[in-house]
């Protein structure tokens, strides 16, 4: 009898697995890119002792209703001894400047990786005239906010298209990371693209619908307004799971995931921070004591952890 009952779950439970994986595989096509020819410009920008900034700016393989969101600025830190291996970085939401990225790419470059850090979406040079940077990239328009994250993940694959072509990085050594907001872009790159070799997330987790209904004083006007308009968490939870990283992790990409969270962050909280990581299978977690702003203070460590994870998992084989 229980044979019976189990055949009879699996033949009921079977067309539904196939249906959620055949909803994947669609989902995953609007990722997706083919590496073409672009034209670029190259300007210098700062030379150092351990490596030298440059900008290029090329275009976005998707283009929008928006001028300055067609171009994407690349900033690249060159090491003046680089070892073959390159990671792109991914800003937070609506920092005032790109700082903390700098302070990354720096101390990557020093460390012999090439790194790039890549705006987002209508961020800084990329957002249109009257509006701030990262305004336009998550708002309560979630069509345009969807459209933004599938950008930011193609975006990602050209400036990687770039660090194969024309900074001398080896393919196979190849990072992704990013921090808040960019950190949940990164999550997605590294859960969709296994070309990717090394990733980290600083202060990003899973089920992201949840962070725009936790009170935070960065999306609470966001869910007022989609509140307005009769959303609910569950609705909101359905139109967000094809942007999310959660949705695609798996066992097989924990090697070479490194997470890094804030134990009392209101804004990214800690639940969804190991949510993610349980999808993924536990990779390494470290937590910080401090908030999402205060965990600042740990930025020596958290740079040694970052520096010290992708020299390990990029190194030449």
């Amino acid at each position: 009898m229980r044979f019976v009952v189990t055949a009879v779950l699996a033949l009921f439970l079977f067309p539904i697995s196939l249906r959620a994986e055949d909803a994947h595989a669609d989902w995953l096509k609007q990722f997706a890119y083919t590496p073409a020819k672009f034209d670029a410009q190259v300007e210098d920008r700062a030379d150092r002792d351990d490596w030298k900034q440059v900008l290029v700016k090329f275009p976005s393989p998707v283009t929008t209703k928006v001028t300055e969101n067609n171009t994407v600025h690349a900033h690249i830190f060159r090491p003046k001894k680089a070892g073959g291996a390159g990671v792109i970085i991914l800003p937070i939401w609506k920092g005032h400047g790109l700082d903390l990225e700098f302070m990354i790419a720096g101390r990557l470059a020093k460390e012999g990786i090439t790194a790039l850090v890549m705006p987002l979406p209508y961020q800084f040079e990329r957002a249109p005239e009257g509006h701030g940077s990262g305004d336009m990239t998550v708002s309560a328009d979630l069509e345009r906010t969807r459209e933004a994250v599938i950008q930011a993940v193609i975006d990602v694959k050209r400036c990687a298209q770039w660090l194969v072509e024309s900074e001398g990085c080896a393919r196979e050594r190849l990072g992704v990371m990013g921090t808040s907001l960019g950190g949940h872009v990164a999550a997605l790159v590294w859960a969709t693209d296994p070309e990717f070799k090394a990733g980290a997330t600083v202060l990003a987790g899973g089920n992201i619908h949840e962070l725009f209904w936790n009170e935070s004083n960065e999306t609470k006007d966001i869910k007022a307004e989609l509140l307005k308009r009769g959303m609910t968490l569950d609705e909101l939870a359905k139109q967000l799971k094809p942007y999310d990283a959660i949705t695609y992790a798996m066992p097989s990409r924990k090697p070479g995931l490194l997470m890094i969270a804030a134990k009392d962050d209101t804004v990214v909280p800690i639940a969804n921070v190991r949510a993610l990581r349980d999808a993924f299978d536990h990779p390494k977690l470290i937590i910080y004591p401090g908030t999402h702003y205060t965990v600042g203070i740990r930025i020596t460590d958290i740079l040694s952890d970052l520096a010290g994870h992708f020299g390990r998992e990029l190194a030449a084989k």
